[in-house]
């Protein structure tokens, strides 16, 4: 049964870490706008879809970056700061806990990629226009919720290492290469091709590039509804894996005794 008041307080001491620690403008706000920013201008003299991709690619890294950073740093902080331990015995299961911060790191990748929008359109002067504004902010949102999912089930694996901040950095960029943000997944390799399908942000990925007008073919021949069912049913078993995950990750943390090592 999930405890929505565990989930609100973690939401609310997450906010409460990102506005007391400025570090985390950089990665968090930032990166993604730099990296939109030098691509532009790398690609000044196209037009249309180059633009398009190119800041659909720093709103996807502004929205994966909260996401690990969920999963990932807000593990070794509580590890770090000795407060992994009591978590993990409290009646809150501490997936829940950290589902909360998961939402509000989720909510600023949102707006960080609605901003990203927003700056290079004033800033650059794309002159982006979405081909489907509705359908495109809709599986925004349904890309998110995938990333985060990921993020939930990555984060079962941050807590029983002490590398948590080292495994996060190691696995931001190639969560985001597979995912088609950064270039096609048609370009990739024929060999990592089905990673990029297994990780249901890249169906995810792949129809906001249709909904805004970057391209009109879909990896599957089915079309949007196959990429929406695709990525929902990922998303459906990376929260049960994280469960399953978790479960095993407790029996074996109360047997070690080893979490508040760091």
């Amino acid at each position: 049964m999930i405890n929505l008041r565990a989930v609100v307080a973690a939401l609310k001491q997450e906010s409460y870490h990102f506005f007391a620690d400025p570090q985390w403008v950089i990665p968090s706000l930032v990166a993604p706008f730099t990296f939109t920013i030098v691509t532009l201008m790398l690609f000044k003299d196209f037009d249309g879809p180059v633009a398009l991709y190119a800041v659909l690619g720093g709103g996807v890294l502004g929205m994966w970056g909260n996401t690990l950073y969920a999963s990932g740093w807000s593990v070794s902080f509580d590890r770090m700061n000795g407060t992994l331990e009591p978590l993990m015995v409290t009646p809150t299961p501490i997936i829940q806990v950290i589902a909360g911060r998961a939402i509000w790191n989720s909510a600023i990748g949102l707006l960080n990629a609605l901003a990203v929008f927003v700056v290079a359109e004033i800033a650059i002067g794309t002159g982006m226009r979405l081909g489907d504004p509705f359908m495109f902010f809709a599986l925004l949102m349904l890309t998110l919720l995938s990333l985060s999912t990921v993020g939930l089930m990555l984060s079962a694996f941050f807590v029983m290492t002490r590398s948590s901040s080292v495994l996060m950095r190691i696995l931001e960029l190639p969560i985001y290469l597979l995912s088609g943000a950064l270039i096609p997944i048609t370009y990739l390799p024929d060999a990592i091709k089905p990673l990029s399908y297994l990780l249901g942000p890249a169906w995810g990925v792949d129809a906001l590039r249709v909904a805004a007008g970057i391209s009109d073919e879909y990896i599957s021949s089915l079309g949007l509804l196959s990429n929406v069912m695709l990525m929902l049913a990922l998303t459906l078993a990376y929260i049960t894996i994280a469960i399953i995950l978790f479960r095993h990750m407790e029996q074996r943390a109360r047997i070690n005794g080893t979490l508040g090592r760091w």
